[in-house]
């Protein structure tokens, strides 16, 4: 494999925040499903985080396996189109989970006094799910690149050929 540019050294770190969080959320879901009365929201909740984390992974194997130019398969391919476009989808189901824990925080925090550490406890959701939306953006921008320059630099070598 060839060393990875600092670039997609970053494009990596910043996958691997994103895959502790939705793993993080993924984990409160499922409990979430086996202990309240919420049971078919907090199961939706978790199919959405398990497809985010799945192209977690995709985007780490092909990362790993295809960068800089081993053309991908037709599998690959496939499920790369698949998944990139289920979270795409995503985006509004990550962004509604965003302004829900802003409303929350909004009405806990400007409408009673908090401690501090109750101000911490109000805020940290928000700000994770804040983190998950900036980082699922970037990171399907990173994918759809990385899928562009795998095929440029993968049809450059057929054409010397």
């Amino acid at each position: 494999m060839n060393e990875l540019p600092g670039q997609w050294r970053v494009f990596k770190g910043f996958s691997i925040v994103q895959m502790v969080l939705v793993t993080f959320f993924l984990v409160v879901s499922i409990s979430g499903a086996l202990s309240t009365a919420n049971v078919l929201w907090r199961m939706i909740e978790s199919v959405c985080y398990g497809f985010m984390l799945i192209f977690l992974y995709q985007g780490f194997t092909i990362l790993n396996d295809n960068y800089p130019d081993t053309a991908l398969s037709l599998r690959q391919k496939r499920s790369f189109n698949i998944f990139f476009l289920i979270n795409f989808l995503l985006i509004a189901f990550v962004f509604a989970k965003l302004i829900n824990q802003w409303r929350w925080a909004r009405v806990l925090m400007f409408e009673n006094e908090l401690t501090t550490r109750s101000t911490v406890l109000v805020a940290t959701p928000l700000l994770m799910s804040v983190f998950t939306f900036l980082l699922h953006i970037m990171y399907l921008a990173g994918m759809y690149r990385l899928r562009v320059l795998i095929h440029q630099n993968s049809s450059k070598i057929l054409d010397d050929l």
